[in-house]
């Protein structure tokens, strides 16, 4: 191989840059590159064809990880298909970044609008159904065709696991996209239940996978909920804290391993969240702290962490005092019709939740 195809000449790499890491053969003969120089660079091994007439980095495909691998895998079929294509399920969510856990698909999916429901058209590079399309959903983002989040949320519930489409429908919720409207038009559909269950108990105030992670557990094992990132203090709102169970006086906190990992102030944040425990349990409040490992791989001892503290402290008349916002930022103290109910969830999984 020649000097100059060790690496991806520099116009190349920009033009990849720019097209969201796909570059198909329409983009590149608009900014004058011709196909058959993508073809010996992918004979080169510089390029990797991830659909006819679409190409990735082979540099940047080896280390991506494996979600990032299918988002895109997803948009080289979506700009192959064609404009009447529209990626779903877990091929839209990692289009509009909604947050991943667990493994990624080994299929791309996408759907075709027709009056004929729920065929399926199989190829080499993913699958599409045909399906009726409502009105509003369907999208285009960064150049290639996706359902709205909302619907790639419920879709991904309903033909996999609901902890991942919870995840990832808790930042759909916060940021202010509908979950139902997809899962109206899916009724009928296989598996809606789960998309449904996930829709009625996504919570915007989550704010990481990890304390979603921490609220699911609760459901499984038919614990009481907590509030999402409540604040507490001393006749004001000092901290805001992961999870809050105010008939009990117990806080979670999840501590991702980004907090600490790499970072030349870890001493320092150490040293503060240590002042932040104290003050929290000067305030009455007890807590709990739990990691990655924890509550993905080992909810059931979670669950018994969070069991044996409620049950320590079981049987307050009234909730510890919190807030949902600080004051003067438009927010309210919360009236008692707002308190989460110091008995279990009483709520159950779908059939199939975990498959």
């Amino acid at each position: 191989m020649s000097a100059r195809l060790r690496i991806l000449p520099p116009d190349v790499a920009e033009l990849i840059d720019r097209c969201f890491g796909v570059v198909d053969i329409a983009a590149a003969a608009w900014a004058g590159i011709d196909e058959s120089r993508l073809r010996r660079l992918a004979a080169a091994g510089l390029l990797v064809r991830l659909a006819p007439g679409c190409y990735g980095s082979a540099a940047v495909l080896a280390a991506a990880s494996s979600w990032t691998k299918h988002r895109l895998r997803s948009r080289a079929f979506a700009l192959y298909s064609g404009d009447s294509t529209f990626l779903t399920g877990w091929s839209s969510v990692v289009v509009w970044e909604l947050p991943t856990v667990g493994p990624a698909p080994r299929r791309v999916t996408a759907i075709r609008s027709s009056d004929t429901r729920h065929k399926l058209q199989q190829g080499v590079y993913g699958d599409i159904r045909i399906v009726s399309v409502p009105q509003g959903q369907a999208r285009r983002v960064q150049g290639v065709g996706v359902m709205s989040p909302g619907w790639a949320v419920a879709d991904a519930a309903r033909s996999g696991p609901v902890l991942p489409a919870l995840v990832a429908a808790d930042a759909a919720a916060a940021a202010g996209h509908d979950l139902r409207a997809g899962v109206v038009a899916m009724a009928g559909w296989p598996g809606v239940g789960r998309a449904r269950w996930v829709a009625e108990h996504a919570d915007p105030r989550a704010e990481s996978p990890l304390e979603t992670l921490g609220r699911f557990t609760c459901l499984q094992f038919d614990l009481p909920l907590p509030v999402c990132n409540a604040w507490v203090g001393e006749g004001e709102p000092e901290y805001r804290v992961d999870g809050l169970w105010p008939f009990h006086g117990v806080v979670f906190e999840a501590d991702g391993a980004l907090k600490y990992d790499n970072r030349p102030d870890a001493s320092r944040i150490v040293a503060r969240q240590g002042e932040r425990e104290w003050r929290l349990r000067r305030l009455g409040l007890d807590v709990v702290r739990f990691g990655w490992d924890l509550a993905w791989r080992n909810r059931e001892e979670l669950a018994a962490r969070f069991a044996g503290l409620l049950r320590e402290h079981a049987g307050r008349e009234r909730p510890v005092r919190w807030w949902k916002h600080v004051p003067g930022t438009g927010a309210v103290d919360p009236e008692p019709a707002d308190w989460p109910s110091p008995s279990p969830s009483g709520i159950v999984l779908p059939a199939g939740w975990d498959q």
